[in-house]
Formats: C-alpha cells, sequence, structure tokens
C-alpha cells in the first residue's frame, strides 16, 4: 500500500467570531480548496473561570457539521426542535440542508470547554433536503484502545469498526486519536479522499515530517496514512472524505453551488421564509 506524503504543513489562524470565545481556525478559507468536500474546522474553547458564552442563533444551508466536545459542555438548540447538552466525548451531527437556524453555547468545566466543529459541503442534490439533528455522550462514541492507542471513531470504521455517525453525505472518517510516547498510527484511505490530521496535543512524525501542537498536516494522495507519536505522546483529530467534484461558493454560514444559490437564500432570509 502506498503511504501517503506529508504534502503540507501550517498552523491554525487565530479569528474573532465569537465574544470571549477563542477560535482557532484549522481548515477554512483558502484551505478549504484542497479538502473539498471539508469547508470547515474549528477550534474553539473557553477558560474555566468564563460565562456560558458561544454561538447565539445563527442560519446554515446547504452543509452538514459535526461538533465534538474535547471539555466542559455545549448546548445546542435549533429551529426544528431539538435542544441538548453534550458533554466531554459527545458530539452532534447536524444537516442544515434547506436550512436551519440553531445556537451552540459553551458552559466550562474545571479545565474550561473546547471543541471541534467541521463543515461538509452537501452534494448539489442534497443541498435542500430537510433539515436534522442527532447527538450523543461519549459513551455513544466507539473506542478501540490497543498498542498504545485510544482511537475514538466519530464517523467512517477504524480496525474493523464502525463510528457514531453513519449517514452523513460525505461518508467521512473523523477520528479522536490519542497516542502514548512514540506510539504508532495506522489507517488505510481511499486513495483521492482530501485528508489531513490536526495536532492537538504532543507532537507527531509522519513522512519524515514533524509536526507539534497546534498543527495541520495535509496528506498527498495514497492508500494508508501513518502517524508516530514523540517521546510526550500525542493526540490529533483525523479526518478524510472523499471530494463532490462539484462547483462550491461559500457566503458565510451558507455553502451552496452558485451565485444564484447564494442570492436565493438571502432572498429567503430578508422575506422571513428561511428555515420555516
Amino acid at each position: 500500500m502506498s503511504q501517503r506524503r506529508a504534502a503540507i504543513l501550517f498552523s491554525p489562524t487565530s479569528i474573532d467570531e465569537a465574544k470571549g470565545v477563542t477560535i482557532n481556525r484549522v481548515i477554512g478559507g483558502e484551505r478549504m480548496a484542497i479538502l473539498d468536500p471539508i469547508m470547515l474546522l474549528d477550534h474553539a474553547s473557553i477558560g474555566p473561570e468564563s460565562d456560558v458564552v458561544g454561538f447565539p442563533r445563527h442560519p446554515h444551508r446547504g452543509i452538514e457539521t459535526v461538533s465534538y466536545v474535547i471539555t466542559g459542555e455545549v448546548g445546542h438548540k435549533d429551529s426544528i426542535g431539538n435542544e441538548g447538552i453534550v458533554g466531554p466525548g459527545g458530539t452532534q451531527w447536524m444537516t442544515a440542508g434547506n436550512g436551519i437556524y440553531h445556537e451552540e453555547m459553551m458552559k466550562p468545566g474545571n479545565e474550561g470547554a473546547e471543541m471541534l466543529q467541521l463543515w461538509f459541503s452537501l452534494p448539489r442534490d442534497q443541498k435542500r433536503i430537510p433539515p436534522a439533528y442527532h447527538g450523543g455522550p461519549a459513551a455513544s462514541v466507539p473506542q478501540i484502545v490497543e498498542g498504545g492507542k485510544t482511537v475514538r471513531i466519530v464517523a467512517g470504521s477504524y480496525a474493523n469498526t464502525s463510528g457514531m455517525f453513519d449517514g452523513i453525505a460525505a461518508k467521512p472518517t473523523i477520528l479522536d486519536v490519542q497516542l502514548e510516547p512514540n506510539a504508532e498510527f495506522e489507517i488505510p484511505t481511499e486513495v483521492n479522499a482530501a485528508t489531513f490530521a490536526y495536532v492537538i496535543r504532543g507532537s507527531v512524525t509522519t513522512d519524515g515530517k514533524a509536526a507539534s501542537a497546534p498543527k495541520v498536516v495535509v496528506f498527498s494522495s495514497g492508500e494508508k496514512v501513518v502517524i508516530q507519536a514523540g517521546p510526550n505522546g500525542a493526540r490529533l483529530f483525523f479526518v478524510s472524505a472523499m471530494p463532490l467534484d462539484e462547483p462550491i461558493l461559500q457566503y458565510r454560514s451558507f455553502v451552496m453551488n452558485s451565485v444564484d444559490d447564494i442570492d436565493e437564500t438571502l432572498e429567503m432570509i430578508h422575506a422571513g421564509t428561511f428555515a420555516r
């Protein structure tokens, strides 16, 4: 099996989008162009003394989001009647489809609150499907512990074990990987899938290149990824998904296929018919 090369390494960009929340944009903007259908990965955090803060009510269309809580709690409420709280290790998958309003508010624990949020573009023929929401606690996420590594499978599969979410249109593999010192993580991949690893803690080596947190490694095409932890171990977020190979246009929290689609979305919001 051909091993993927570490083609691009870079650090997240700090952005200011939510009062009281530290946001590191891991994937997004110009970095999206090489990772179709992965539109965004944000790493959001607040300190232990923080108030409940986050992302008040806002719209989405044309995407699916996956939020993964590392510490603290994240409360979700949306325009189709879902409301709940996800704690450490818990995760939620939201299909915006034809349109949804939602809010996500972070509540700190002893270590503050920390979450990762991914956006995937929906295929053209699913941009206007009804919105939906699924969520669950840490116990709902399958976990493999072996050979100095703990792999939590949010979506896709690893070691013949399927992840919590089956049905995300992009059919991604999403893994939370924790490695003991010098432990190795290996996973087969679809040859042409957009694939990256975000090093959250510690350091790793892959393809002879070193990456210390916080660092993103975007991989070339290939049949497998091999990553080895450094002397103090590592934690990484691994994502892989096949490209849609169709036009994608993003405007704020809307991801559609054309300018006309975006204009239609804005007209719906102005007319009060969005997410109704």
